[in-house]
């Protein structure tokens, strides 16, 4: 597939600063107008790739997981709003945009991430890659959300016109994503507005609680860390549930279904090509990644290359070849957040940023 790609935004960080939602998304649909319109044509024709006979249900299906975003969060709700009046696109490209793994009937197997917590005596980490359509890569971008009553900040990692694929902010709460591939979909709310509420909660038991509560779309595996404890949530539209633990300090996931429920609705036609592989180099190196430098070793690791937790497979004739498109890492010792979008050994547009997220305390 030869790709066109007309932008490269650079990674950028997007700054919120209206207590106006719509306002907020205005501003990131003007800003990035251009390359918005260019990723809504690049994820629609995706999808209608994938499956042609949705063709007719893109706006019927939008508007539906809109009304069910807009119920779950009105400000969010408003902030695509803006995205797309901003941007001069339609709700249902913005729709598509933010959810077009999750469309009901959608797969999309070749998309995979690794996700990893480590929690020890002097430091705890949180980290992932993100795997997608490789398309993907030069639209990443960063949204930092400052709270000026609380003096807080959600830093979001995410790509243009999109509430959010990952995040972290100022009260502990880490939420890093990775794709399960189920039968149960069915519509419900985007899932990035899901990250973005999980954003900006202040403990992990609401973290908890709004993942067990929320009516999603499809199957997805949450990482939630608050550096002191680490789980992993498989969940889908009719089932939720916890992932064992690897071990008392570190846990891992990448796309295949763990808890022995959510394997019940688990799509075995279309489980990632790469996720089984990826898993077992977690395994090999689990009892190792216990500093920051390991953990970051770790997530841009070529070991087993190409299909290597640094992920640059694309099998011939695949319908949509993905690639480590980015990741980040925080540290809790340090309150230090690093993104980087890219592959520094493979990528000449490799591009890596820290970002401190000092710590507030909520006790």
């Amino acid at each position: 597939m030869v790709l066109h790609m007309l932008t490269d935004l650079n990674l950028p960080i997007f700054k919120y600063e209206s207590s106006n939602p719509y306002e907020n998304g205005l501003q990131h649909g003007k800003a990035y107008k251009e390359a918005i319109k260019e990723l809504v044509k690049i994820r629609t024709n995706l999808l209608l790739k994938r499956s042609p006979h949705l063709e007719n249900k893109l706006d019927e299906f939008a508007k539906e997981q809109f009304r069910f975003t807009k119920d779950f969060s009105n400000d969010l709700a408003l902030e695509l709003e803006g995205i797309a009046e901003g941007s001069e696109c339609s709700l249902t490209d913005i729709i598509i945009l933010n959810n077009y793994t999750d469309f009901r009937d959608i797969q999309l197997p070749d998309e995979g991430c690794t996700a990893i917590s480590y929690i020890g005596d002097d430091i705890s980490l949180a980290g992932q890659t993100w795997d997608m359509h490789q398309s993907a890569k030069n639209y990443l971008m960063i949204i930092e959300v400052h709270n000026e009553s609380t003096q807080t900040k959600e830093i979001i990692y995410t790509v243009c016109g999109c509430l959010g694929l990952m995040a972290m902010n100022s009260y502990a709460q880490f939420v890093g994503v990775n794709n399960i591939n189920v039968v149960d979909g069915e519509n419900g709310i985007i899932w990035p507005a899901l990250i973005r509420k999980l954003s900006t909660l202040k403990n992990q038991k609401e973290v908890i609680d709004t993942l067990m509560n929320a009516k999603v779309t499809s199957g997805h595996n949450y990482l939630i860390s608050d550096g002191s404890n680490a789980y992993n949530y498989e969940i889908t539209p009719t089932v939720k549930e916890i992932v064992p633990p690897q071990s008392e300090e570190i846990i891992f996931h990448t796309n295949h279904c763990l808890n022995e429920r959510i394997i019940s609705v688990e799509d075995k036609k279309n489980i990632s090509k790469t996720t089984h592989k990826r898993y077992e180099l977690a395994k090999k190196y689990a009892k190792q990644i216990t500093t920051e430098k390991a953990m970051f070793d770790f997530l841009t690791s070529h070991d087993g290359h190409p299909i290597s937790i640094c992920s640059h497979f694309s099998p011939e004739g695949a319908n949509d070849p993905s690639q480590t498109c980015g990741g980040a890492l925080y540290n809790y010792k340090t309150q230090m957040l690093k993104i980087w979008r890219g592959c520094r050994e493979y990528d000449d547009n490799y591009r890596y940023v820290e970002i401190p997220l000092p710590l507030v305390d909520t006790k």
